[in-house]
């Protein structure tokens, strides 16, 4: 089995752990029936400021020009084209992400090409693909309801020398680590990144503060052994576009 299909595998138990969490959130009791799955791939795009972005904030029209973007946004959300959107709060490389629903990043790119904070140089595109439950995101709330959550990339970690028996064991030990993060409602999204590369999966936490996301995340036994990093980012997103999972 490839390194890519090794993660898919035990990354889409942690997706469709989070998955049942929810659905067991929204069911009257509590307590609803296991439910049914389909892992499907979506595409994550990575809005990173272009090279005219502070000229263009900066000019008497540039508000208009956020707000055009945003429109772009919310229009295609309401189409089903994208899934979950919004800014990293931290002014970082990355000024935002977008989840789509495109068969591949290509397409993802092509349709974010008609933004017009794209065409106007505020921002370029990167694109990688990732594996989530079908139907796991939602409607999301009218424009400005959001809610501040702590949007994360698992890296390749600085210490990947680990012989098979370790790994393996660290793997089962992340995964049950993930299992009870989405049990407590504070893991509410997560899913492998199946584009090659250095980061190798995505998770979402629904906490207080960074402090606390940091602290959960980098309690991760494949994190605390340097086999995975975390690269976290503060992340304002629609409500209702992200899964609802117990607290």
């Amino acid at each position: 089995m490839s390194a890519v299909m090794k993660r898919v595998v035990f990354l889409f138990l942690i997706a469709v752990s989070i998955l049942q969490a929810a659905m067991r959130a929204q069911a009257p009791s509590g307590k609803g029936p296991e439910p049914t799955y389909k892992m499907t791939t979506y595409q994550l795009l990575l809005l990173k400021p272009g090279p005219d972005a502070a000229k263009l904030r900066e000019a008497p029209d540039g508000g208009k020009l956020v707000q055009a973007h945003v429109g772009y946004l919310y229009k295609m959300a309401a189409a089903g084209t994208y899934a979950a959107a919004g800014p990293f709060l931290d002014g970082g490389e990355i000024a935002g992400i977008i989840f789509v629903n495109a068969p591949t990043a290509e397409r993802a790119k092509e349709i974010e090409a008609e933004d017009p904070g794209v065409k106007a140089g505020m921002f370029t595109v990167e694109a990688s693909s990732f594996m989530a439950p079908e139907g796991w995101f939602g409607k999301w709330a009218e424009f400005p309801k959001f809610e501040k959550v702590f949007f994360g990339f698992l890296v390749n970690g600085p210490d990947r020398n680990q012989d098979a028996e370790t790994a393996k064991r660290l793997q089962a030990e992340h995964l049950a680590y993930m299992d009870g993060q989405a049990k407590e409602g504070k893991l509410v999204a997560a899913g492998p990144i199946t584009t090659d590369g250095p980061r190798r999966g995505i998770v979402v936490y629904r906490v207080a503060d960074e402090a606390e996301a940091r602290r959960r995340g980098e309690g991760d036994p494949m994190i605390k052994a340097g086999r995975l990093a975390l690269e976290l980012h503060p992340w304002q997103v629609p409500q209702g576009a992200l899964p609802v999972t117990p607290k």
